[in-house]
């Protein structure tokens, strides 16, 4: 019933939308891990890309953080996590009881922060 009342606002569900494509456009911790790893590498590249010409062309740097010699691609997605994607997943989830998503978003943390703790920069663990 409260769901129900919730979407009989017109207000509410305008929001409710805006926020279903906000999750959607920031979604990629909540994917497989696999999935997560591919998009964090195109995602990051996109980034250094953006450093490298903006220091090609004199100008001022927007992504610091996004150097591709100094980059940790596991401390970039902690801190994306940790900003901006667990309180808007666990409002999401608590709206639309999502814990497949809620679980890749946890086993995601862990690898990113399994990595940072090896002192690791990379998208993957070097091979054994």
């Amino acid at each position: 019933d409260s769901i129900k009342n919730v979407l009989t606002s017109p207000e509410n569900r305008i929001l409710i939308k805006r926020m279903l494509i906000k999750c959607a456009d920031i979604s990629n911790p909540c994917r497989p891990i696999e999935q997560c790893i591919e998009w964090a590498g195109r995602i990051s590249e996109e980034y250094f890309a953006q450093t490298d010409e903006e220091k090609r062309q004199g100008l001022p740097v927007v992504m610091p953080v996004f150097d591709r010699n100094t980059c940790s691609i596991p401390k970039s997605q902690i801190s994306f996590i940790d900003y901006f994607i667990t309180d808007m997943f666990d409002a999401w989830d608590a709206f639309a009881d999502l814990p497949n998503l809620m679980q890749h978003l946890d086993n995601n943390f862990k690898y990113w922060k399994g990595l940072d703790e090896r002192k690791l920069r990379s998208l993957r663990p070097p091979p054994p």
